[in-house]
């Protein structure tokens, strides 16, 4: 299952090789004096609400799948930077894409003046759109202006302003996309509830399904509904994957009512989950489609909604635009990001690898059945659901300790209860079984209680989550 095609030559040229990664190696316990002294810095200068920290561990360095910390310590990355990191650190190629369009155009400020390499970008992401439809694409900043984007475009295409999503959804933190995420306590003391965003339980079951899908319905008909916003994979919630089929008849219900479906993709698409976008498991097409995270590897922020012209074409001029909404640089890279995805076929290797590693990860789960719950997820989007009946925070604790052994995983969830594992898409067979090997050691450790106290007073100090 090794991908050895990522470690010659690339698709793109011989100066584009991926580098491989060293082992892992955390000889200081973390987090570490120089992290410690920057959380310093932190509290002194960052607004509360910009942090929501995990370890307290400071990242320094990063190399193909590899992560070094403040104080030297080396990790392998599970987490991908909130899975956006899709093709790793210090690759060379994705810096000369974006250096080399930065040195002749830095901006073009697209709202007035387009450049060709969003127009390329564009061009690109509508290939790679299931089926033969007529598509356009609005280019954003983040996956909160592109889910907001398309709440707008289905409002302003239907003439409806209800919108019906999934409770537990994450689709952003701004206007729109933070009404229509319903997680957490996001929206307290910001926004009063609004009859219009009409949140649904997501099914994990087929009986769960059936009144899912009957509640829906129910809605369109009471309510002037412009569309369904929806994760194919429900991801800060916890990796929570709908039973088979759901996502189909969710397409059917909408489509025979005239309502509008929005697939989120912006942490399980770019082909993390083995397929370029997570909807493509249930062969659907839906009407708009998010993407934003891994669309660069991490290099720049970007976004886009990708969709139905006459739905993206109904909002008006200048009613979606970002002063740099199709900044040429962040362009050029996810041209470059995009096209070594497709030409080394990196959603098939992320299914395969992916997959074998979460029926091992099952394996370790039935040996400590009191300690992991359950292993769920699809190719290298991965959740590991933590007993906490006993200690609320098991979950975290188990996640750091991972961390501490050399794993750099997360921690998601209403609970906090889920282990992250969505490494880089270039991972190869020996960074599965190092994550295998690392989470069958901490699960050891849990079940006979030797997890080191210092661990437990550092989740205590430094694992906030959101």
């Amino acid at each position: 299952m090794a991908a050895d095609f990522l470690l010659g030559a690339g698709a793109l040229g011989s100066d584009t090789a991926l580098v491989e990664r060293p082992g892992a190696s955390v000889p200081v316990f973390p987090p570490g004096p120089k992290s410690l002294a920057v959380l310093d810095q932190l509290s002194a200068a960052i607004g509360k609400a910009n942090y929501t920290g995990l370890y307290g561990i400071v990242l320094a360095s990063g190399s193909g799948a590899q992560l070094t910390d403040a104080d030297g310590n080396t990790y392998l990355d599970c987490l991908s930077c909130a899975s956006s990191t899709s093709l790793g650190y210090g690759q060379d190629f994705l810096v000369q894409a974006y250096a080399q369009t930065a040195s002749v155009l830095q901006q073009s400020c697209f709202t007035y003046s387009p450049n060709e390499q969003a127009i390329a970008l564009a061009e690109l992401l509508i290939t790679l759109m299931p089926g033969s439809g007529d598509y356009r694409v609005m280019i954003g900043l983040s996956g909160s202006d592109s889910s907001g984007g398309a709440i707008k475009a289905a409002r302003k295409f239907t003439g409806k302003m209800g919108i019906i999503h999934f409770k537990n959804d994450y689709h952003g933190s701004t206007g729109l996309s933070q009404q229509a995420s319903d997680f957490g306590n996001l929206d307290d003391g910001i926004y009063s509830n609004d009859p219009n965003f009409i949140g649904i339980d997501f099914p994990t079951t087929n009986a769960q399904a059936l009144v899912a899908l009957g509640e829906i319905a129910l809605q369109i008909g009471i309510n002037p509904v412009a569309a369904v916003i929806c994760e194919a994979i429900q991801g800060d919630a916890g990796v929570v994957v709908p039973p088979e089929g759901f996502m189909a008849t969710l397409r059917e219900l909408t489509a025979s009512n005239n309502v509008l479906m929005i697939c989120d993709e912006v942490q399980a698409g770019m082909g993390r989950t083995g397929e370029w976008w997570a909807y493509q498991h249930d062969g659907i097409v839906p009407d708009l489609m998010v993407t934003a995270k891994g669309i660069t590897s991490g290099y720049a922020p970007l976004s886009a909604v990708i969709g139905r012209a006459d739905v993206l074409n109904s909002l008006g001029s200048g009613q979606h635009i970002f002063t740099y909404g199709g900044h040429p640089p962040s362009c050029a890279v996810a041209l470059a990001t995009l096209t070594y995805i497709q030409q080394n076929n990196l959603p098939a290797h992320a299914g395969q690898l992916g997959n074998a590693l979460i029926a091992a990860l099952q394996g370790v789960a039935a040996q400590f059945p009191a300690i992991m719950l359950e292993v769920r997820g699809k190719g290298l989007m991965i959740g590991i659901q933590i007993n906490i009946a006993q200690d609320p925070l098991a979950g975290k604790i188990f996640a750091t300790r991972c961390v501490e052994l050399g794993a750099y995983v997360g921690f998601f969830g209403v609970n906090g209860d889920v282990v992250r594992i969505e490494p880089p898409l270039i991972i190869q067979q020996s960074d599965a079984d190092f994550i295998v090997q690392t989470v069958a050691a901490v699960a050891a450790e849990m079940a006979a209680n030797t997890i080191p106290p210092q661990t437990v007073e550092n989740v205590k100090k430094y694992s906030i989550g959101v």
